[in-house]
């Protein structure tokens, strides 16, 4: 990422989608809520690489989901493999998505959405032990239902900022 044609802001917006992914609900509301937590960082992973492929890499996805590994405390390379392979379908795909409308686009995000999660809960249910759940579908649709919001925020911030 060049720092110097808007690579900052790329930087930037993929680090607070980190954060918003580390977040957690305040102890008093109920569990619940949880289930409806979008994937912040797949959502602006898609955005940037669909706009601006030749800024992001398989190899810069792969640093970020190692990011990612170390900040959700997953198996290490775990986040960096579902990145990276997010990334190539979006990659092979982005002038298809481009003529999308922006309700399409959401179409494709959720099934690429389910497929990341879904791996992601298989290999932590076998590495860890740790019981398989479908509460990635809600956070699928969830992240859907922002998209529009996402993209229309980053569009703009990407025509403020000039990035190219």
């Amino acid at each position: 990422m060049n720092p110097i044609n808007g690579g900052w802001v790329i930087l930037l917006t993929l680090l607070f989608a980190l954060v918003l992914s580390v977040f957690r609900l305040p102890d008093n509301w109920p569990d619940w809520l949880a289930w409806f937590r979008p994937s912040w960082v797949l959502i602006v992973l898609f955005f940037w690489v669909m706009e601006l492929p030749h800024r992001l890499g398989l190899i810069s996805a792969w640093l970020i989901g190692l990011l990612m590994d170390g900040l959700l405390a997953q198996p290490l390379g775990l986040n960096g493999f579902i990145l990276a392979s997010f990334t190539y379908i979006t990659w092979r795909f982005f002038e298809r998505l481009r003529m999308f409308s922006v309700v399409q686009q959401g179409g494709v995000l959720v099934l690429l959405i389910l497929g990341a999660e879904a791996l992601r809960g298989l290999i932590l249910n076998l590495s860890d032990d740790l019981p398989f759940s479908f509460v990635f579908v809600a956070q699928a649709f969830v992240s859907m239902l922002l998209w529009p919001f996402v993209y229309l925020f980053l569009m703009r911030l990407r025509t403020a900022a000039r990035v190219e």
